[in-house]
């Protein structure tokens, strides 16, 4: 989602609250509770805040992921660290999940159907970044200017709490 010609997001963050859109659409990470819960996904609700909309307020779409994966803090593909790069689209968002290490990477689309029902883009497997990089336990995840995205892991796949930042590139490969 483009906002303002030059990029994505905004100069600031009070330039974002003047003149930014209400957001119309919000996506929440759900996660499983109670005794069985490793037996169902994690998975991602769409929500309509749309006050105008006939489903104000509801579920509108749940995306399943992956089962026990513990969904933690998402991210974008691109931000205001892209601002001023109109090349650059707000269309992915980045999902870690610390338990089974994946990074699940979900396409939102560029259009009101799309946005309103994601899709899974692609997986990176957990396994593959401990491989390349001897990180585990993805946390939070930041778009970098450069178009990459950067998640701080917090350790390493022994249980070492020594962790460090994984790399993506704008292909979703580990670097």
């Amino acid at each position: 989602m483009s906002c303002c010609g030059t990029g994505p997001g905004y100069a600031t963050p009070l330039e974002a609250s003047q003149k930014g859109p209400r957001e119309r659409l919000l996506y929440v990470p759900a996660l499983p509770t109670g005794p069985n819960k490793h037996d169902r996904p994690d998975y991602l609700a769409t929500v309509d805040v749309d006050p105008s909309s006939s489903t104000y307020s509801q579920v509108v779409h749940r995306l399943p992921l992956g089962k026990g994966d513990e969904l933690h803090h998402s991210g974008w593909n691109a931000c205001s660290s892209c601002h001023g790069d109109s090349s650059k689209v707000r269309r992915f968002l980045i999902l870690p999940a610390l338990v089974s290490g994946n990074v699940h990477v979900v396409d939102i689309g560029t259009d009101e159907k799309s946005n309103r029902s994601p899709t899974v883009k692609t997986v990176v497997k957990g396994a593959e970044i401990a491989e390349k990089t001897g990180l585990a336990y993805p946390h939070s995840t930041h778009c970098l200017g450069s178009g990459e995205i950067m998640i701080s892991c917090m350790g390493d796949p022994s249980g070492n709490a020594q962790g460090g930042f994984l790399v993506l590139d704008d292909e979703f490969q580990v670097k």
